[in-house]
């Protein structure tokens, strides 16, 4: 029986504690107010961006387009994904320079041999009148003038021939005037461009060669060697040694040099 009413006490105390509020006032009071949760703002609708306005792509024509019609056509904008033919169409004119002027290419000429300045007729005594200066290692020695007796030879007049120098100034210091054709006739070897007048040892031992150009007339003598001592087999050689050089014409010698 106790612990029946101990059962009641406590159920009368519960259903006590929830009829009355804590603070002795209802709940729709000021108090009760307070504590109920404010509602929160309901967030507004972002607004929908408007779609751009995509034109249309440009149509290709069916055929080909005057070029009268393009140059006064506006220029239509198009987009990024134009059709390079398209663009083709659309580019406007560009005044292309004038073509570069060819100059007239001279016609291929010819070589033709040079004409020779000293021609020399078979069976017949020519005589050359040369202007010549010796040349040393120190500078000139001396210059002058001589003649030369030229023929050619009957056997064979287009390969070989003969001269001899036939007057010279005592005072020029020729260099044929130590070789033997001042008293004796000396073998001339022709070839396309020279007469080789002399290329042999001079009377005192010496290589000395003479050349004479056919087509201009030069004349050149040049001591290639030493000289050959007396008793001796071995050349001294001595540098470049004397040159001579200058001009021969063809003209007859006069009877008295001066």
């Amino acid at each position: 029986m106790k612990r029946l009413a101990l059962l009641l006490a406590c159920a009368l105390l519960s259903s006590a504690a929830y009829a009355e509020p804590p603070d002795g006032e209802g709940a729709s009071g000021p108090v009760g107010e307070e504590s109920a949760p404010k509602p929160k703002p309901k967030p507004r609708p972002k607004a929908k961006p408007k779609p751009k306005a995509v034109a249309p792509a440009p149509r290709l024509p069916e055929g080909p387009i005057p070029y009268t019609q393009l140059q006064n056509a506006p220029v239509a904008k198009t987009d990024a994904h134009t059709s390079p033919a398209v663009v083709a169409h659309m580019a406007p004119s560009v005044s292309l320079p004038p073509p570069p002027v060819i100059a007239a290419v001279p016609p291929i000429v010819t070589p033709t041999a040079p004409s020779e300045a000293l021609p020399l007729s078979p069976s017949v005594t020519h005589d050359l009148k040369c202007e010549t200066q010796v040349v040393g290692p120190k500078g000139l020695i001396s210059k002058g003038q001589f003649y030369l007796e030229v023929e050619l030879s009957d056997v064979f007049p287009e390969d070989t021939a003969r001269f001899k120098m036939v007057m010279a100034d005592p005072r020029h210091q020729s260099l044929l005037k130590d070789t033997a054709c001042e008293t004796l006739d000396c073998r001339v070897t022709i070839s396309a461009n020279y007469y080789d007048l002399y290329n042999a040892r001079t009377k005192r031992g010496a290589q000395l060669r003479v050349t004479l150009d056919r087509h201009t007339g030069a004349y050149l003598a040049r001591r290639t060697d030493g000289k050959l001592p007396l008793g001796g087999s071995t050349l001294i050689k001595e540098g470049p040694g004397e040159y001579e050089e200058g001009y021969c014409t063809l003209q007859k010698r006069p009877e008295k040099l001066f």
